[in-house]
């Protein structure tokens, strides 16, 4: 009996830690209440054919809400994602790292501040798939009109931007004047 139950513990713990170690599946939908009204709103990335991905907010105790490109998606690319951030913001990300020899990821913070849903966050991370000195970032906290860049192994420095929290919805046609090495 003690085998058994050695045997079907160490097959439980095995299952377990597969379980773990098996990768979520990308996040496509996400529920999270970011306007503060008690309920939790919908954030859904619908994608068009090959190229831009918007985010729907339903949910949103009106009319739905919907940002028009805040993803992209298509040859080279992996689908966007949604996460959360430390501070319980929404984050839509996409991947450009499949093909090519530059490489680069694009994060999008989406957060409440006065009522509307906004582009409160950009974050842009590129590097070179052959050499790996060649890398960089750029940081921006729209709200704050400030951000941080970097290229390679040069230290960190803190730029001024004057990109403002546009609304989701006028986001992608919008011209933004972004610092260099910031797209």
């Amino acid at each position: 009996m003690r085998i058994i139950l050695s045997i079907l513990a160490a097959l439980l713990t095995g299952a377990a830690v597969a379980q773990e170690a098996a990768e979520d599946p990308p996040l496509r939908e996400l529920s999270h209440d970011l306007n503060g009204d008690g309920r939790a709103e919908v954030f859904t990335l619908i994608e068009q054919d090959a190229g831009p991905t918007d985010l729907r907010v339903s949910g949103t105790g009106g009319l739905d809400v919907t940002g028009p490109a805040l993803g992209t998606s298509g040859e080279g690319a992996q689908a966007p994602i949604l996460a959360l951030d430390g501070q319980g913001r929404v984050q839509v990300t996409s991947f450009h790292d499949v093909e090519g020899q530059t490489r680069w990821t694009v994060t999008l913070t989406i957060d409440f501040p006065d009522g509307s849903y906004r582009v409160a966050g950009y974050r842009f991370v590129w590097w070179d798939q052959y050499d790996p000195t060649i890398f960089g970032f750029c940081d921006l906290d729209l709200r704050a009109g400030t951000g941080t860049i970097q290229q390679g192994a040069e230290r960190t420095h803190r730029i001024d931007t004057e990109i403002p929290t546009l609304p989701i919805t006028l986001w992608a046609e919008t011209d933004k004047v972004f610092p260099v090495d910031c797209s």
